[in-house]
């Protein structure tokens, strides 16, 4: 092959580069990443972690974001701070923070430029690699944090939580148990509360600019005498496209130059409001769209070379059937994804040539099932995703239809179609249906046949009942009983299959038919006093033939999680027509600072003990963000070993690596890879790079400004404002605004209601508020949402209310204050102290009028003196001296007696 070709290849790849940036991106300018003045190490999203924060029983956050480097991990000074209602401001672009610990007496005072801290009068020097600048806050490694404040903190990364544990009694501790006395903890020290945020929609663009993730790999090899140089380019792009979400996978390489291409058109809403009538939640065509499994009929279908529509008004957050669950989705190439089951490694899997990853029919077992994908990038990039499902919480609310619609064609024209149905009878109980479409060549060979089946399941206290009936069209029937409960810490399912003649993708046509099936699965975790919790599965099935023979196999995994070592081990053991066997597979992942290590043992027990495959790898992490990775994977039948090595760079904007493997059948291989994450902001029309996938997700472009006219537009005389935080769900961004007033949100989820606001600790003026106290809207993959956020100047008013008796008159407390708006509706109340003093504060501008509440004039037979209008500008001035002077039912004092009105 001439060593032109890659050559010709590059100039094809910059071409469609430049030709993209012309027609979509004109007057482009690159975003400029922010420099802080004080910083220690360099971050970046790699090491990136989401926490949970709890104090003894309760979760103060969700999703504080913390950071590893150097075998600590780095948390937000004043995020923890305010959670914990500490009294600390940080001031990032100076490196400084002050405040003070529990008590005034005890200061504290931070200066990163000295790498000085003050506590209680009394300084002292610390090391400046554990802290940083980083994201508008103060990042402190945990080991310095528990030296300075009262705290112990324990990061753990199996189940990503930071559990705070304070040496001295907290005021939040004590207010949260007064809490508890009445009510359920709210506000801060809860899970996220819904607010109720007014909906903003995301129209449809016509054509939109996309979010692209893209992947440039060039290899060369040699062996046996030969030598190849190959080059590939994919590409996958998320815009709008005629009114539609879009999603557009490419694949071209230097040995096929005619591109792979696989896309999907359509739309999805929460909320049902899609097709009118219909209700629908998803409608999608195109050649990425699966058909779904049905229980002991049909697995999930996904080819890149199928056509399909899929129609469905099933909630987007429920599993994809009752108790099973399929997790598919984009996986560059190069990249790998395990999947964690209640703290379990169970699954790992690499990405495939098609560009994405799946996960078939996982079953739920009763009560909690907690999933974590954790994918890894060839560049040492990791993104984590979380979802939890309640099965005994998932059952159809009464009198609800749920149907799930979808038709495939692949590329011979063989039609697969699966309708499925689900109807809430009543609370405790719902009906199920399902008719399938199977082409030929999927059932050995056999005409195509057509499946109906129906089912009644129902929840009673801690039991799940179903009972399901399937028929073919050959005749052939299959009835499925099957019962969840739990017992104790154990999740039991125990699953009856009879059949009769039934054959189906599942369950192929035998000589020897199967006649029943028996399945018991326990999952649960063992306790003891000396090991940490080990997180178990078993399963028992056995089968029983038209023959009289059976079969049995039992499969069991253990777990653990040690030290920051994650340990899964299984072994599956089968016995059927007088031979058994018995396999295992064992999983080990740690990290201990800088340096990972992961493994995978396959091993015989029976008919012989041996090992059938070692793969390891390590990873060390060193300089800024290089991170050397060497493995070797070793196969024993083929008396193969592959030894490999990588070195890559992420510079946050772009990931770079260098790679090469050698067999030890004579195969030497050298590769470079280029990944690059874009997506545009409109509003400055400035590209931001990522070294993290981003086409999958959403985006938001805030603008924060001063609205001196209170017209909710910016104006020409409007300030934008700079250093602005933003909530998002209720948790602080690590975005804030830069000097145009603009926060730029990327990594938002789709397809699920966000809640996005201005964080108000983090404006510069007490007296500003923002005129919108959030908005709540639905992103799409590779859309961005222009937001605008004014804030406007708010007032005080203040006076007192006297009690006037004769000549005399004094300051009346308790007093009930009304304030109503424009047309008399009321606003809020204030009552005055013990000196008749009041203030209403943070009033924004506008006519209101104040009154006495009409209740106490009788109670306490008072003379109304009517009420008071006061007009608040925009100037944000103190309004004084609005005073009520009350009598007795009786002539009120002469009118120069009145003094304060």
């Amino acid at each position: 092959m001439k060593s032109l070709e890659p050559k010709r290849y590059f100039r094809r790849y910059a071409a469609t580069l430049i030709l993209y940036f012309f027609l979509i991106g004109p007057g482009i300018t690159l975003a400029e990443t922010p420099v802080p003045t004080v910083t220690t190490f360099q971050s970046d999203d790699r090491s990136a972690i989401l926490l949970d924060v709890r104090l003894d029983a309760d979760v103060l956050a969700e999703s504080m974001t913390a950071y590893q480097y150097g075998g600590q991990t780095f948390l937000p000074l004043e995020e923890l701070a305010q959670l914990l209602t500490l009294a600390i401001n940080t001031n990032p672009a100076q490196g400084t923070a002050d405040g003070f610990i529990l008590r005034e007496a005890r200061t504290f005072s931070l200066s990163l430029t000295q790498a000085k801290v003050t506590l209680n009068g009394q300084t002292q020097s610390f090391d400046p690699r554990q802290v940083s600048v980083h994201s508008g806050d103060i990042y402190i490694a945990t080991t310095l944090l528990a030296r300075w404040l009262p705290l112990d903190l324990e990061v753990n990364l199996s189940d990503l939580y930071l559990r705070v544990k304070p040496r001295e009694r907290l005021p939040l501790q004590d207010r949260l148990d007064r809490q508890r006395l009445g009510a359920k903890i709210t506000n801060q020290a809860s899970t996220y509360q819904v607010p109720n945020y007014p909906r903003q929609a995301l129209p449809y663009r016509l054509l939109g600019v996309p979010f692209i993730d893209q992947t440039l790999r060039l290899a060369s090899s040699s062996g046996n005498g030969a030598r190849q140089i190959n080059a590939n380019y994919t590409a996958y792009m998320t815009p709008d496209l005629l009114g539609m979400e879009s999603a557009l996978y490419v694949s071209s390489s230097q040995q096929k130059p005619t591109p792979d291409l696989r896309f999907t058109l359509g739309r999805n809403d929460p909320d049902a409001g899609l097709l009118g009538p219909l209700r629908a939640r998803s409608v999608i065509f195109g050649s990425g769209v699966s058909t779904p499994s049905v229980a002991n009929i049909g697995s999930t279908n996904l080819t890149g070379n199928s056509y399909g529509v899929m129609l469905s008004n099933r909630p987007l957050n429920q599993p994809t059937s009752f108790d099973r669950h399929t997790f598919q989705g984009d996986l560059p190439p190069g990249w790998d994804v395990e999947l964690y089951f209640n703290n379990a490694l169970v699954a790992l899997q690499n990405s495939r040539a098609d560009g994405r990853y799946s996960f078939d029919d996982l079953p739920l077992t009763y009560g909690e099932n907690d999933f974590r994908l954790v994918f890894h990038g060839p560049l040492g990039q990791q993104r984590i995703e979380n979802q939890r499902f309640l099965i005994d919480q998932t059952s159809t609310p009464p009198g609800m239809f749920y149907y799930n619609i979808t038709a495939q064609r692949d590329d011979s024209g063989a039609l697969r179609s699966v309708g499925q149905f689900e109807w809430g009878l009543n609370k405790y109980l719902m009906a199920t249906g399902a008719v399938i479409h199977m082409p030929a060549g999927l059932l050995s060979n056999l005409p195509p046949q057509m499946y109906t089946s129906v089912g009644l399941r129902s929840f009673w206290q801690s039991f799940i009942l179903s009972n399901n009936f399937s028929h073919s069209s050959n005749g052939g029937w299959l009835n499925d009983a099957e019962l969840k409960t739990r017992i104790g810490s154990l999740a039991v399912s125990y699953n009856h299959l009879l059949f009769n003649k039934f054959s189906s993708q599942v369950f192929s046509n035998t000589s020897d038919p199967l006649q029943t099936r028996d399945n018991l699965r326990l999952d649960g975790a063992l306790t003891t006093g000396f090991l940490p919790r080990l997180p178990m599965s078993v399963e028992f099935q056995r089968d029983k033939f038209l023959s009289g023979s059976s079969s049995l196999s039992v499969s069991a995994r253990v777990s653990a999680y040690l030290d920051r070592t994650a340990i899964s081990n299984q072994i599956i053991f089968q016995s059927a027509y007088n031979s058994s066997s018995a396999n295992g597979n064992l999983q080990l992942s740690r990290r201990v600072g800088d340096l990972g290590l992961n493994g995978q043992l396959g091993y015989s027990i029976q008919p012989q003990a041996k090992l059938n495959s070692l793969t390891l790898s390590g990873d060390h992490r060193f300089g800024q963000a290089y991170l050397l990775t060497l493995g070797l994977a070793r196969a024993v039948s083929s008396a193969e070993t592959l030894y490999t090595a990588a070195l890559n760079k992420s510079l946050g904007s772009y990931g770079l690596g260098l790679s090469a493997s050698y067999s030890s059948h004579g195969t030497l291989t050298a590769g470079l890879q280029l990944f690059l994450a874009m997506g545009r902001e409109p509003r400055q029309a400035q590209w931001h790079f990522d070294a993290l996938p981003k086409a999958n997700s959403g985006a938001a472009s805030v603008r924060v400004f001063l609205d001196n006219n209170d017209n909710g537009i910016l104006d020409a005389e409007d300030k934008l404002l700079p250093n602005v935080g933003i909530t998002v769900n209720g948790n602080r961004s690590q975005s804030r605004t830069n000097a145009a007033g603009i926060a730029w949100l990327d990594h938002l989820p789709t397809r699920e209601n966000v809640d996005i606001a201005i964080d108000s600790q983090t404006l510069e003026d007490p007296y500003w508020v923002s005129q919108r106290k959030g908005v709540r809207l639905i992103l799409r993959p590779g859309t961005v949402a222009e937001l605008d956020f004014p804030v406007i100047m708010t007032s005080d008013i203040d006076g007192t209310v006297y009690l006037v008796d004769k000549t005399k008159k004094r300051g009346l407390g308790d007093v009930v204050i009304e304030v109503l708006d424009l047309n008399h509706q009321l606003v809020t109340t204030i009552t005055t102290s013990s000196d008749g003093y009041y203030t209403v504060p943070a009033v924004t501008h506008g006519l209101y009028y104040l009154q006495i509440a009409p209740w106490q004039f009788k109670q306490f037979d008072l003379a109304d003196p009517g009420p008071r209008a006061v007009t608040v500008l925009p100037d944000g001035n103190l309004i004084e001296g609005v005073d009520f002077l009350l009598s007795k039912n009786r002539p009120a004092l002469p009118r120069g007696d009145e003094t304060g009105d």
